[in-house]
């Protein structure tokens, strides 16, 4: 008797463990979800075997590539509106980040055939996260054919490796590489490689393998080169002789200042880029200032050497910016470049 009322209490207690962990599990399950559907404006069928993509991005900085955090594959596709629910982690959404949707149907053979235009914010207050409707627009084969290439063949980038003390600069284009490092500047070309990517030239090596490199400039050798993408951008507009750059949130913008060239500012989160002759600065008091007005827009900028913390990532600047385009108001930060004209 007392063998059969310890068994009963035995399986009372397993039975309360399985309970107690299945009421986990559907927890753990239960995980936040973005829910809509994908569709497109023409009446044509879906091609047979397309796959869709929803996925979700940080787009905080107008200066750096959006981060994605979540995605969603819809294989086989067979016909529009395509129903999707994107699981995504709360525990990596940060306060005051701007948050968006983005998708694309590709054939059954990867070419590209529809995609999301303009922005599509989600996540913040009073923003649904349920019965979304995101309409796709065509993409033309010659656009297709570009966006497919650009994935092989890689466009001309700005990279910062961080090899100790020293700082490295690469330029990298289709079979070639500038290298500033040291003071000094050299062209390196690729060769092959059984494993990253390597360049040579004139007694100088750079050997890439992800965000690790290998620098050897004139037997000087260089091991554990770390890429730092933060300081990627600034590095690039330097190279393009931009010679003051700034950057600021809510909404995300940048400006780029090409003294005797041009103004180039990015605003809403990349949504609207605006260029405007750069015309001679006026210097107030310390504040250096540049206005200009064309047919379409309205430029003000005043810039003031003080010290100017960003917002967003809590970087130093030596100046503190304000630029008025069309009557909006955007403050931020920035710095001038030592550029290599």
């Amino acid at each position: 008797m007392r063998g059969e009322k310890m068994l009963r209490g035995l399986g009372l207690v397993m039975l309360s463990w399985l309970l107690l962990g299945c009421d986990q599990w559907v927890r753990s399950a239960d995980a936040p979800q973005i829910r809509g559907e994908v569709t497109y404006r023409e009446r044509m069928a879906l091609p047979p075997g397309s796959h869709v993509r929803v996925w979700l991005e940080d787009v905080s900085r107008a200066d750096a590539p959006a981060v994605q955090l979540a995605e969603q594959r819809i294989e086989a596709a067979t016909a529009v509106p395509v129903p999707f629910a994107l699981n995504y982690d709360p525990a990596v959404l940060k306060p005051r980040h701007r948050y968006a949707l983005r998708a694309e149907i590709q054939s059954a053979d990867g070419r590209l055939l529809w995609v999301t235009t303009g922005f599509h914010g989600i996540l913040a207050a009073n923003q649904p996260k349920q019965g979304l409707t995101l309409v796709l627009q065509s993409v033309s084969a010659a656009e297709a054919e570009a966006a497919q290439a650009s994935a092989v063949v890689e466009a001309a980038r700005t990279y910062v490796y961080e090899c100790g003390a020293v700082e490295a600069v690469v330029h990298t284009e289709p079979g070639k590489l500038t290298l500033l490092a040291l003071g000094a500047q050299s062209v390196l070309e690729q060769v092959p490689s059984a494993s990253g990517v390597r360049y040579e030239g004139d007694g100088q090596l750079f050997w890439s393998q992800g965000e690790q490199a290998l620098l050897e400039i004139d037997g000087r050798r260089f091991e554990d080169c770390q890429a730092n993408a933060s300081r990627a951008p600034w590095a690039d507009a330097a190279y393009r002789g931009v010679d003051f750059r700034a950057l600021g949130n809510e909404p995300g913008w940048l400006l780029e200042v090409d003294d005797g060239k041009d103004i180039r500012l990015v605003t809403d989160y990349g949504e609207r880029s605006v260029h405007v002759p750069a015309p001679m600065p006026r210097f107030e008091g310390g504040i250096v200032r540049y206005a200009v007005k064309t047919r379409a827009h309205e430029v003000r900028l005043a810039i003031e050497p003080k010290t100017c913390q960003d917002s967003m990532s809590g970087e130093v600047f030596e100046a503190r910016v304000r630029v008025q385009l069309d009557g909006s108001d955007y403050q931020g930060c920035g710095r001038y470049l030592s550029t290599t004209r």
